[in-house]
């Protein structure tokens, strides 16, 4: 049994880096509980690809896509990348996505705690985003089900005036890249304080993913 963590990629090198610490951390828990080896390959922008990898894997493969919210990503380039890992005969699980599980606010809070911020801070929680609205309509399913006073969410594509004014904004990304920085810029126009670093970092979402894999 091999784990596969599909991540998007981006051309920053930072958000590589971040992902890689989080494949160490659980590769070892997963080896433990028989999973075998645990790989990161990236949809674009970084290797490996799918199609590099997929026919090296001649056993069944648990595959996590790396995703925060549901995209065009999640929708169409999974499934084909899902399809090329396969290539080498392994049958495929592909777990959900890492949102929509509570365990990625704790994340956050972690994130909060890492930066000098109490949890009780009013938090803006920014997502890129897409036209259909479906990124920022599962961050709010996810704060309505799981409650964080004084917490809201917004995305990049939708964004809204003065939504940041006294509040800690914080990135809805796994790691430090283009969104990240844009999230990041969007917090300095309006003064706000703004918490750096990818969620990628923190215990939880490695426990996100133990879980996704797991179950």
């Amino acid at each position: 049994m091999t784990t596969v963590l599909l991540a998007h990629g981006s051309p920053d090198p930072r958000h590589s880096a971040t992902l890689e610490r989080l494949r160490a951390r659980v590769a070892g828990p997963l080896a433990d509980e028989g999973r075998g080896e645990t790989h990161l390959v990236y949809i674009e922008n970084d290797h490996p690809r799918p199609e590099e990898l997929g026919p090296r894997i001649t056993d069944d493969l648990t595959v996590v896509p790396m995703l925060i919210t549901p995209a065009f990503h999640a929708r169409v380039d999974v499934p084909a990348a899902v399809r090329a890992l396969g290539a080498g005969g392994g049958r495929a699980r592909v777990t959900s996505a890492l949102g929509g599980h509570p365990l990625l606010l704790t994340a956050v809070e972690e994130s909060l705690r890492a930066a000098g911020h109490d949890e009780g801070s009013h938090v803006l929680l920014v997502a890129g985003g897409s036209s259909s609205g479906q990124a920022g309509q599962s961050l709010r399913t996810l704060l309505d089900a799981h409650p964080r006073p004084g917490w809201m969410t917004m995305t990049l594509a939708a964004p809204r005036a003065g939504a940041t004014r006294d509040r800690v904004v914080v990135p809805a990304t796994l790691a430090e890249g283009v969104l990240h920085d844009k999230v990041a810029a969007l917090a300095a126009a309006g003064g706000s304080p703004f918490v750096p670093g990818g969620l990628a970092d923190t215990p939880a979402l490695a426990r996100l993913v133990l879980h996704r894999v797991l179950g």
